[in-house]
């Protein structure tokens, strides 16, 4: 079979005006489906799961932690309630993200618990079009087919994940993930957000503000870490800048540890309860997606690294992507 048959078997070619109408009816779909999977989890956010003090857990966490960078900040890793703690119905576990995640969490305490974690899904519900838009301005030039898997993965995360390997018609749009997402509470939309936005801006050849985006994942440092092949990758030619704005962020963000006690708070959390944290369900959001993302940017790098030496031997096909992921000419519109 030749590359040319090849890529007609495997490429799906559309109008630019009928795909972009598509992919817009597709991320409103999907955001819609989230939305009723809030609804649906609606009653174990304000009532408990596991009655009567139990919801809203994660950002029970959140929200106390932030009561106490204002009113206590040296107390933001005691592991123990202290004086003054906000009395939220959330039971205490240990915050461990980095404490410049607090910030974006401050706003909130204008409102009452129930309110702000309410208030806390629906921002990060408004932010999942937001993150199929990027997605999509990013793979614009790709296969219809490989911009909706990649969307997919992102808003409804309907892979299978350990314990839970099974797979259903109905999983493929009812997600477990966004589902204890919204009940917990949680802050995985907002770091997907940041992921990415920061990928976006790394192919849009700014590399300041995704070192700034990428930094800011960092409160989660796991999945950043996670990130670093497909960073590697979209940043090409503009590493220095990059991991400049980076190392910025995260000195800016963190020198709140310079206070106090603090730092030695934070280590000694560490150390009693270790780095690691398990793969909940929510946790899969934002893995599955870097790996959906590395997976293309990895297959397109390769082709074109093949491509290229093949024909410096005068070898290989000259115009078209035997993957039927992106044509020469597309490619050079999207600027890699």
């Amino acid at each position: 079979m030749t590359s040319s048959s090849l890529s007609r078997l495997t490429s799906f070619s559309l109008n630019p005006r009928v795909k972009m109408a598509l992919i817009v009816v597709i991320i409103a779909a999907f955001a819609l489906e989230s939305f009723r999977i809030l609804l649906e989890a609606y009653p174990v956010m304000t009532n408990g799961y596991q009655a009567p003090n139990n919801y809203g857990l994660d950002f029970g966490v959140y929200y106390n932690s932030a009561w106490r960078l204002v009113h206590n900040p040296g107390a933001i890793y005691t592991q123990t309630s202290v004086s003054g703690d906000y009395l939220n119905g959330a039971l205490a576990t240990d915050f461990k993200y980095l404490p410049f995640f607090l910030f974006f969490i401050l706003p909130f305490l204008v409102l009452n618990y129930t309110s702000a974690l309410i208030s806390w899904d629906v921002f990060q519900l408004l932010l999942m079009p937001v993150i199929g838009f990027l997605i999509y301005r990013s793979l614009r030039n790709y296969n219809v087919l490989v911009i909706v898997a990649v969307i997919w993965v992102a808003l409804l995360q309907p892979i299978p994940f350990p314990p839970h390997y099974s797979l259903s018609f109905y999983d493929l749009y009812h997600s477990q993930s966004y589902y204890w997402q919204w009940a917990e509470g949680n802050a995985k939309v907002f770091l997907t957000f940041l992921i990415v936005g920061a990928w976006y801006l790394s192919k849009s050849k700014k590399p300041y503000l995704a070192g700034l985006a990428y930094g800011l994942a960092f409160f989660d440092p796991r999945f950043p870490l996670y990130a670093i092949p497909l960073f590697l990758i979209v940043n090409r030619g503009q590493y220095r800048k990059f991991a400049l704005a980076v190392l910025a962020t995260l000195a800016v963000g963190d020198a709140i540890l310079l206070y106090d006690g603090l730092a030695s708070s934070f280590l000694g959390t560490i150390q009693s309860i270790g780095v690691e944290t398990p793969f909940f369900q929510y946790t899969w959001i934002p893995f599955y997606t870097i790996v959906a993302l590395t997976v293309v940017e990895g297959s397109n790098y390769v082709y074109r690294t093949w491509l290229s030496r093949s024909r410096s031997e005068g070898q290989g096909p000259m115009s078209t992507d035997v993957s039927g992921i992106q044509t020469e000419s597309e490619d050079s519109v999207s600027g890699h």
